[in-house]
C-alpha cells in the first residue's frame, strides 16, 4: 500500500505535539516535589538556553538584536517567565489535570479579547455559549474550594500565568518581527532567564540543597529536552504545513489525555463538584470549538 511519506510526517508530528503537552502538566507537578517551583523553573530555563543556542547553530540561524527583535523577544517573556512563574506556583495547589484543562480556555480568551477588544475577530453563538458554559463550570470549582483554600489559589495564580499567555500572544502578532522560530524561541528563553536571576534572591533560603529524587530530575529535564524542545519543533514544523484552525485543537484535545495522565501515573482524584465543573469547562471548549469543527474538512482539503 503506497503511503504519502509527508501525510504521516504530519499526523507522527501532530500525535507527538499533543502527547507531550498534554504530559507537560504533569511534569511540571513532578518536578517540584523536591524542589521549590521557582528554582525548578530556573533550572528549566538554565537549562534550556544553551541547548536552544546549540540548535539555532546547528541551523545556521543567528540571534538578531535589533529594536523590533528585542521588543519581539520581551513579547515572548511574557509567555515564557510571566506564564510559567505562575503555573509553576499555581502547580503547588493544584493537580496537573487541572492545569492543563484551565490552560485549555486560554483560546476562550483569546477569541473573547479579539472580538471585545481589538475587534479582529467575530464570534459565532455557538462560540459565546461555549464562553458561557466554560465560565459557570469554572465558578463551578471556584465556589466549592472556598476563597481561602489551597486550591483557590492555585487556580487563581494558573489564570493569571493564562492570561500573561494570553497577553503575550496578541503582543507578538502586534510585533510581527518576522524572526525565525527557533531565534524567536531563543531570545524570550534568554530573557526569561535573565528575568528570573531578579527573582531568586528572594528566594535563596529555598535554594536546593541536595541532589532531587529521580523522579524530580527526570520531570526537570524531561521539561527542559522533550516539553521546550522537541514540542517547540513540532510545534513549528505544524504551524507551518497546517492551517492555524488545526494546529489551535491541540489546546483542546491535550486537556483529555492530561486527565487519564494524572489519574493513572499521578493518582489525582476529585470531589464531584470539581468534576461537574470541568465537564462544564469541557463542554464549553468543545462549543466553542464547534466552528473550527465544521470547517476543518475545507481546511484541511486546501491546506493539508
Amino acid at each position: 500500500m503506497d503511503t504519502d511519506p509527508t501525510q504521516m510526517q504530519l499526523v507522527s508530528r501532530y500525535a507527538l505535539l499533543v502527547f507531550i503537552w498534554s504530559t507537560t502538566p504533569l511534569a511540571v507537578v513532578l518536578s517540584i516535589q523536591e524542589l521549590h517551583p521557582i528554582w525548578a523553573l530556573s533550572l528549566r530555563f538554565a537549562l534550556a538556553v544553551p541547548l536552544a543556542m546549540v540548535c539555532l547553530w546547528a541551523i545556521g540561524q543567528t540571534l538578531p538584536l535589533n529594536t523590533q527583535a528585542l521588543r519581539s523577544y520581551c513579547a515572548g517573556a511574557l509567555s515564557l517567565f510571566g506564564a510559567m512563574i505562575f503555573t509553576y506556583l499555581g502547580a503547588s495547589y493544584l493537580p496537573s489535570s487541572l492545569i492543563s484543562l484551565l490552560f485549555g480556555l486560554s483560546p476562550l480568551m483569546v477569541g473573547l479579547l479579539a472580538h471585545c477588544v481589538f475587534k479582529t475577530q467575530a464570534l459565532r453563538v455557538e462560540q459565546w455559549f461555549g464562553l458561557c458554559i466554560a465560565f459557570v463550570g469554572l465558578l463551578t470549582i471556584f465556589s466549592h474550594t472556598g476563597h481561602a483554600s489551597a486550591q483557590a489559589r492555585g487556580i487563581i495564580l494558573i489564570l493569571l500565568g493564562v492570561s500573561c499567555y494570553v497577553v503575550s500572544v496578541f503582543w507578538l502578532k502586534h510585533e510581527n518581527a518576522g524572526l525565525h522560530p527557533l531565534a524567536q524561541t531563543t531570545g524570550s528563553l534568554v530573557l526569561s532567564s535573565v528575568a528570573m536571576g531578579f527573582v531568586l534572591p528572594f528566594y535563596w533560603d529555598v535554594m536546593p540543597t541536595h541532589m532531587p529524587n529521580w523522579v524530580s530530575l527526570s520531570a526537570l529535564l524531561y521539561s527542559v529536552v522533550i516539553a521546550t524542545l522537541v514540542a517547540m519543533f513540532c510545534y513549528f514544523y505544524l504551524v507551518k504545513q497546517l492551517a492555524p484552525a488545526t494546529v489551535s485543537l491541540t489546546t483542546f484535545i491535550t486537556p483529555s489525555f492530561a486527565l487519564l495522565w494524572g489519574f493513572w501515573l499521578n493518582g489525582e482524584r476529585f470531589n464531584g463538584f470539581t468534576v461537574l465543573g470541568m465537564s462544564a469547562i469541557f463542554v464549553g471548549m468543545l462549543m466553542y470549538f464547534f466552528c473550527f469543527f465544521l470547517s476543518l474538512s475545507r481546511q484541511n482539503s486546501c491546506q493539508l
